[in-house]
Parts: structure tokens; sequence; C-alpha cells
């Protein structure tokens, strides 16, 4: 197994980006949370899609939805891997992947907020199934050890590591 920096610490780093997709997750979740309990006060939700619809406004919004998931999931993991295929070290390879890690969360925060906004102004359900899907992207791909070993795809030392807690010796 090959290390940069043999006083990486793994725990800290994944911790940190954790932390920080969290927090892009706090905002639509408030929101989401405010306007739905707003719109069931006033019994603004409703459960028909098609009943009285604005083609224009939900077409928009599945535009952009369309485009974040695609964005996201489509060829997100290929690109990144290839970009790191001369990269041998595991540490190095973890620090490359941070920034379009949070970069992915950060868009899974705004198909959020667009679930929130949807429902917000429509009041349609289908925005709370919206939300829902952008809430379990988050939280599924959440940053871990397990989640490192499998994007990976470790096996061997570098997947002993990285189940294992503390930094290398």
């Amino acid at each position: 197994m090959k290390l940069r920096d043999s006083d990486f610490d793994k725990t800290k780093f994944i911790k940190s980006l954790e932390s920080i997709i969290y927090l892009f997750l706090v905002l639509p979740l408030i929101a989401f949370g405010w306007v739905f309990l707003e719109k069931e006060k006033v019994g603004g939700l409703r459960a028909t899609f098609f009943e009285n619809t604005d083609v224009m406004f939900h077409s928009v919004m599945a535009i952009g939805i369309g485009y974040i998931l695609m964005r996201t999931t489509a060829t997100w993991k290929r690109d990144i891997l290839r970009a790191l295929d001369k990269t041998q070290e595991l540490d190095a390879k973890m620090s490359a992947v941070r920034k379009p890690i949070i970069y992915r969360n950060l868009m899974w925060a705004l198909g959020a907020g667009i679930g929130a906004y949807g429902l917000y102004e429509k009041g349609d359900m289908v925005y709370a199934l919206v939300f829902t899907v952008f809430l379990l992207l988050i939280t599924s791909n959440r940053p871990s050890e397990r989640y490192f070993v499998k994007f990976f795809g470790l096996k061997g030392d570098e997947k002993d590591w990285m189940l294992k807690s503390g930094t290398p010796k």
C-alpha cells in the first residue's frame, strides 16, 4: 500500500468531508420542513399532479432536476476514476476526490432545494418525492471508510487500512 503522506489521518479527512456535506443539506432541509408545515396549515398540499397543472413551471423544474441527476450520477464515478488512473497513493486519491464529492453533494443539495421550492410554489406532493430522492442520494453516498473501499475498489492491504481506525504505521 502506498501513501504520499505517512501522517495522513483518514478519519479526520472523512469526518471533515462529511461535515461539509451535511452543512449543504441544512438549508434545503429547513426550507422543506418550513414549507411543508406552512402548506399543511393552510391546506395547500395537493396529492394530484396533473390537476390544474402549470406545464411551464413543472417543465423547468424537471429540466433542473434531470440536469442535476445526469451531471452527478451518469458518468461521474467513471470520469473521476479515469482522472486518477496514474495516481498510486491512496491518500492522494482521497484528497483528489474531495472537491468532486463536495461539488456533487452541493448539486444534490440544490436538487433538494428545487424540491422544497416546487412544494412552496405549487404545493404538489411530487416535490416532496423529489426532495426525498435527493435526501437519499446525499445520505446513502456520504463519505465513510466503506464508501471509499467501494468507490476505489480497494482490496488487500488498502482495504484493511481503510477499514481499520487510526493512521498508518
